[in-house]
């Protein structure tokens, strides 16, 4: 964990050890704030699990399936209409639920502020990393994506997309009628004892209590959050990465402290 907060663009890290589900320990490395300013972070703070999250929505949308209140091969345009007839997704018509959970949609991705040539996602992003406080709604981050090339044929292969997943956030909300964190929180968060895990959905929302570190903000909706003391996922990974758009903050203070992507476990 030392070298690991030592690594170029990474300020700190927090890690656990488990044992057949069951906790054995904890560590940290690095300080909260950029310079090595801030102290050093508790082992027992709060972290955001990134692109983890994706799973999580990935499991309600199929518990929606279950439920009968949804299918994996209805299309998007049937069940956000706006995309369609805004032309916000190119396609909207062909692609499925199937597809967008799988990232074989073909829909382009709106992180990178320069995509790869194949419309897949790129390195730097395209938005301001240290601004917390501007907060992007879904359908804004699918229209960044619109002119950019498909990376393939609805089905044909896979391809990571960001998109993907703001436009499944978007379908629960329409099927529940509900905000995408009430329903992660209502179907995972509190049935499985994650007490300490939760959805921030914009700014001002931000870490509740100790902050491990603030890791590279996105404006995506659907980044959960945290904490070392308590498994994050049935499996959720660490995306422990609220939407992409505020900062951890604690004691009404805004430390704005930036991790890499990998040290956040976004992909």
């Amino acid at each position: 964990m030392e070298d690991l907060a030592k690594a170029h663009g990474v300020v700190g890290s927090v890690g656990g050890a488990y044992v057949d589900g069951k906790p054995i320990g904890v560590g940290s490395a690095g300080s909260r704030l950029l310079g090595g300013k801030g102290g050093k972070i508790p082992a027992n703070s709060r972290f955001r699990i990134g692109s983890q999250t994706k799973e999580m929505v990935a499991t309600v949308v199929l518990q929606l399936v279950g439920e009968g209140r949804l299918g994996v091969d209805d299309k998007l345009a049937d069940l956000l209409p706006e995309v369609a007839e805004n032309d916000l997704v190119e396609r909207a018509g062909e692609i499925t639920v199937r597809q967008m959970i799988r990232h074989t949609s073909g829909i382009p991705d709106w992180y990178a502020g320069k995509p790869n040539p194949d419309g897949s996602e790129g390195e730097d992003p395209s938005f301001d990393v240290f601004d917390f406080t501007t907060h992007y709604r879904p359908l804004d981050l699918v229209k960044w994506s619109r002119a950019r090339p498909r990376t393939g044929e609805p089905g044909e292969k896979w391809s990571y997309s960001n998109t993907n997943y703001t436009l499944l956030g978007m379908v629960v909300e329409r099927v529940t009628g509900h905000d995408l964190a009430a329903e992660l929180h209502g179907r995972l968060f509190g049935p499985l004892g994650m007490t300490k895990t939760y959805l921030p959905l914009k700014p001002p929302e931000a870490s509740r209590g100790r902050t491990a570190t603030a890791t590279t903000p996105t404006p995506t909706a659907g980044r959960a959050t945290s904490t070392g003391s308590t498994p994050a996922s049935p499996g959720r990974p660490g995306e422990w990465c609220p939407p992409r758009t505020t900062s951890a903050r604690t004691s009404g203070r805004s430390p704005r402290a930036s991790c890499c992507r990998r040290n956040s476990s976004e992909s």
